[in-house]
């Protein structure tokens, strides 16, 4: 009787160990307005706002879909972006507690491009998040690493 009551206590403890809420649950959308990094250049040479949707399709993997400016303008004036100059992204992170792992489809239609990057999910302020990554792009043709800080909005 003792080792069945010490083997039901162990496997319910190895499922109350695991059994934790899920850091992205299920259900939740993400709204996001770029990298961080680059509103330093807001009166010099423009900023770069990347329009970011995303959708947590299951608990703790995000699925996202981002819209970008391809157009390499000075600021100095407004020009007319045409859709020929803008350019989507697909994505998916894999969360594990608030860090996460992720894969990334840059203009699949145009010039594909695969990508990974590894962050760190912060909240603050209710519903709004920082998210500092990095990431290696372009991984089809010459990679390239970069570090850029995800700001946006969870619902």
């Amino acid at each position: 009787m003792k080792k069945v009551v010490l083997s039901f206590f162990s496997v319910a403890a190895v499922f109350v160990s695991f059994g934790q809420d899920a850091s992205q649950p299920q259900g939740s959308w993400y709204l996001g307005s770029g990298d961080a990094t680059t509103l330093l250049n807001i009166f010099s040479a423009g900023v770069e706002m990347d329009a970011t949707v995303g959708y947590a399709v299951v608990d703790d993997i995000v699925a996202t879909l981002s819209f970008n400016n391809s157009n390499d303008s000075t600021g100095t004036e407004l020009d007319g972006t045409t859709f020929e100059d803008m350019s989507f992204n697909l994505g998916v992170q894999y969360f594990m507690g608030d860090y996460y792992v992720g894969l990334g489809l840059g203009d699949p239609l145009d010039d594909l491009e695969l990508g990974l990057s590894v962050g760190h999910y912060i909240p603050f302020k209710d519903v709004l998040y920082i998210a500092p990554q990095v990431g290696l792009k372009d991984l089809t043709d010459t990679p390239l690493i970069g570090i850029n800080i995800g700001v946006g909005a969870r619902f």
